[in-house]
């Protein structure tokens, strides 16, 4: 996914997403990404897995992609200090699209041979998607009605009331460029258990989180362990929270994005009309000349509303009061 943001003629996008290069959707895709990156003046990548990926798919210059990770707001997930801990039953959540891409399929596998393996483990999982109906015929063909329970989907507000309930986030992701929810888990105080791709290894520290190959036997003996571990006491989650909220704090997160926008060179992104169409020419044979027509028609259409529609008339935004005090905190 690609976010673009302008401050006045400063245009820097933010890349979420990672793609291969074998198969025809992902080569049309990386032609698009190329287009849109031509004269682009800087990228922000919110992992360096995801940087690697969008250089390579972009033709990027690295100097010109930072890695800023994305933030959470940590007093939306804050863990249940109330809630009494029962080391006689285990709760393992998980919530996701349920997508091949996100790991339903493996999901689907594990559960089963987790409740065999630990009749002490129960499922709380919440997400929708066409393998929604994959998780309730198992859970049907296997008598897990008491120990699986699916919520559908729930809004984001509501995460947390889901994720304080359990005491292991399990994330089966086959790709992922970061893996936001992890953060928020952790952040709850549960222990993640979560397989080792794109940019997941990244995002915390070793002691709160189990790695496992996208796989289903090493995902069954990651959830296992983790288990164990949980039950034993041997690991301490209360201290999650407030170590996350030192790593993924909105403040830190705008700060540092803000640092790029002030480090763009104003003649640098200030080129000639001709020279900006270079970019786009030489972005391929055939590509590269069609780039060019739809630059030029974006622009011819760019006059017609500025005549049509000058930008005097145009009323503008109020500034966004900015708290100097939040920044430094």
């Amino acid at each position: 996914m690609l976010h673009g943001r302008t401050m006045g003629l400063k245009a820097v996008f933010t890349d979420h997403s990672l793609f291969g290069f074998a198969d025809v959707g992902s080569i049309m895709g990386n032609k698009l990404l190329k287009f849109s990156l031509s004269d682009v003046s800087h990228v922000i990548c919110v992992s360096h897995t995801c940087k690697e990926n969008t250089v390579l798919r972009g033709s990027l210059d690295p100097l010109n992609v930072s890695v800023i990770p994305n933030a959470v707001i940590l007093e939306d997930f804050a863990p249940d200090i109330s809630k009494p801990r029962d080391r006689l039953r285990i709760t393992i959540v998980v919530i996701s699209r349920l997508f091949p891409n996100k790991g339903a399929d493996l999901l689907t596998a594990i559960i089963p041979r987790i409740c065999h393996e630990r009749p002490e483990v129960d499922f709380l999982i919440a997400g929708d998607g066409p393998k929604f109906l994959d998780l309730e015929q198992m859970r049907e063909k296997y008598f897990l009605q008491e120990r699986v329970t699916l919520i559908g989907a729930v809004k984001h507000e509501k995460v947390r009331d889901v994720m304080v309930q359990g005491d292991i986030y399990l994330h089966p992701s086959l790709t992922e460029a970061f893996g936001t929810v992890i953060v928020e888990a952790a952040s709850c105080g549960l222990y993640v258990v979560t397989t080792k791709v794109g940019g997941i290894p990244e995002v915390l520290p070793q002691h709160m989180t189990s790695f496992a190959d996208p796989d289903e036997d090493s995902l069954v003996d990651a959830a296992i362990d983790a288990v164990d571990l949980v039950r034993s006491g041997r690991i301490d989650t209360s201290r999650f929270h407030a170590e996350v909220a030192t790593m993924y704090s909105w403040a830190n997160i705008a700060k540092r994005t803000e640092n790029v926008y002030h480090s763009l060179n104003y003649r640098k992104i200030n080129q000639p009309l001709l020279q900006r169409l270079k970019k786009y020419y030489f972005c391929g044979a055939v590509a590269g000349k069609l780039y060019c027509v739809v630059v030029i028609l974006d622009i011819f259409i760019y006059a017609l509303l500025e005549y049509f529609y000058p930008r005097e008339h145009i009323d503008l935004a109020s500034k966004w009061p900015r708290r100097r005090t939040s920044l430094t905190n």
